[in-house]
């Protein structure tokens, strides 16, 4: 370790005294050109409302929504709200949290999910204690998560979703920050998951010189294709004679994926979910109903649709599994199936809101209404510039030293996480191969974590505040690992996950494994003391043929 290293795992507790910053080499936060509340008369910026400007104590903030939430364990800070109107039609909300004391001199933004519609305060707690100023935004507009009805009829609002907020925010926090601290943020940082992850790779590709560090998890970022997929599963599901899928029947596919698989890919036969799902060649067929198989089958209608869900719509967007079917609250029965009904689930809840609301608002549009290949085209057509966050050209991102972690969960039955690996590769190539991309960019891909989190696998390593025993450590921090590589250099070539029982950080570590920049994974070696330590595993090549293409017509096929 170098002594700049040493240096700066000392102050890995981001600075939560101007002392011990000023102990460790660090500026303590410059005198305040204001005091909090003036900010709210004394700052001006065109199109900026400024709405609350209040010193808040340290303990418990309770946010202003319905119903109200407590968010405990904060620094005193100075809460900024607001809103900007860049357009006529447009009022995007903002809030920015700045430590009264103990600031680490950066800014840290967080990305919204779904379709927004709310402030992500939960998403804010975390950063601000370690001693971050950060921000999040609305995204332009109040709606619940799952509904898009906002966005008939108006235009500026879906580019105020798409990016426009996200540069507001940016611009305008920036601002209030400089105003209260007398200097602005020496390091920028981006983190989001989901829509989150879309907006992040969209500040890496459209603004490139925003932001130091970008963390992208399981990022939407192919929207038109994404949603287009949801349609795809959603009719799919409804073929069937009994429209859905029983959790009897998701549980039937699972236990039959692991059963061949498990153990064979890199990790323990005990897993109760896939190391590394490319290596698994599950063969559906082997679950229909035959002479000698009269029980524990599917019937030919639910072999397609679970076939079709697996495939995805060819040369559109890959699907899903095997390998994340059957946890109820995170996986198929959330994500695809629905309370019995597939227009109920998340993805058919999303999916039809996107295409009545933003592809065609006003028409009466239903999931019936066109073809798989038209509603993906007129999707591009009218929202993929907007939307879409795909252009895999980061060189002006890297050209101005920015770092980018991406990380998705390999049981995530929201997107593919096929999307995420394909994404990377159109990165490698376009960047001139993975000498260059590695220098920038780094992919982990999580076995058995779900969409964001949950699961079965190892699922807490600092993304959306699911925090690691130790959340100032780089080596099980990707937050911590991020502001590493920006600050000194070194690029994570590992992260340490966590498994906490029940997913209940009280309740102590179920097991620890180590995450892999793409495409290494982590093999079972049994070099550790037991079979839960992350020293069990090393990074590796082996194990499955990551480098070739595995699109998911060719996954299709084999499977």
């Amino acid at each position: 370790m170098t002594k700049s290293e040493r240096r700066w795992r000392r102050a890995s507790g981001y600075l939560q005294s101007a002392a011990a910053a000023a102990m460790i080499g660090f500026a303590a936060s410059p005198a305040s050109a204001t005091t909090c509340s003036q900010l709210a008369s004394s700052f001006h910026r065109p199109n900026t409302t400024i709405t609350t400007a209040q010193s808040v104590p340290a303990g418990t903030f309770v946010t202003p929504t319905t119903p109200p939430q407590s968010i405990t364990g904060l620094p005193d800070f100075c809460r900024v709200a607001g809103f900007t109107t860049p357009t006529s039609d447009s009022r995007i909300g903002f809030e920015v949290w700045i430590p009264e004391t103990g600031w680490n001199s950066k800014y840290l933004q967080v990305g919204c999910g779904g379709f927004c519609g709310a402030i992500s305060y939960q998403q804010m707690a975390d950063p601000l204690q370690r001693g971050y100023a950060v921000a999040a935004t609305d995204d332009g507009h109040q709606a619940s998560v799952v509904d898009a009805s906002w966005a008939a009829g108006h235009p500026e609002k879906l580019i105020d979703f798409g990016y426009r907020a996200l540069k507001e925010t940016t611009d305008v926090s920036k601002a209030i920050i400089k105003a209260f601290k007398s200097a602005g943020a020496r390091r920028s940082y981006f983190m989001g998951c989901s829509d989150g992850g879309r907006e992040a790779l969209m500040e890496a590709q459209r603004f490139p010189r925003d932001f130091d560090g970008i963390a992208a998890g399981a990022p939407a970022n192919n929207w038109t294709n994404l949603f287009t997929g949801f349609l795809w599963n959603e009719r799919a599901l409804s073929a069937t004679k009994a429209g859905d899928l029983s959790q009897a029947d998701v549980d039937l596919v699972s236990n039959a994926v692991l059963a061949q698989c498990a153990g064979h890919d890199g990790g323990l036969n005990t897993d109760k979910f896939l190391n590394n799902p490319l290596a698994c060649k599950f063969k559906l067929e082997k679950l229909s109903c035959g002479a000698t198989n009269t029980a524990s089958c599917l019937a030919p209608d639910k072999l397609e649709a679970v076939q079709k869900i697996f495939s995805g719509p060819p040369r559109i967007f890959p699907g899903y599994g095997p390998g994340g079917e059957a946890n109820v609250a995170v996986d198929w029965p959330l994500w695809i199936l629905g309370p019995g009904n597939p227009a109920l689930s998340l993805q058919g809840l999303f999916g039809n809101s996107y295409f009545q609301n933003m592809v065609f608002p006003n028409s009466g549009w239903n999931p019936n209404t066109f073809s798989i290949e038209e509603n993906l085209r007129q999707a591009h057509i009218r929202t993929g510039a907007i939307l879409n966050s795909v252009d895999p050209n980061l060189q002006p991102f890297a050209q101005n030293g920015g770092k980018l972690i991406q990380y998705t969960g390999w049981a995530d039955t929201a997107i593919s996480p096929q999307s995420d690996i394909d994404y990377f590769k159109a990165v490698n190539e376009a960047m001139g191969g993975p000498k260059r991309t590695n220098e920038f960019y780094r992919l982990f891909m999580v076995p058995g974590m779900a969409h964001c989190g949950g699961g079965p696998g190892a699922n807490a390593f600092g993304q959306g505040g699911a925090t690691g025993p130790n959340p100032s450590d780089p080596e099980s921090d990707i937050l911590s690992a991020l502001d590493r590589w920006v600050e000194f250099g070194r690029a994570p070539e590992k992260i340490i996950a966590t498994k906490y029982r029940n997913d209940d950080r009280t309740q102590g570590v179920a097991f620890q494994r180590p995450l892999c920049p793409f495409p290494k994974i982590a093999k079972y070696e049994g070099h550790g003391a037991t079979t839960t330590d992350a020293s069990s595993f090393e990074c590796s090549r082996e194990g499955g043929d990551h480098d070739n293409d595995h699109g998911h017509d060719e996954r299709a096929e084999n499977r």
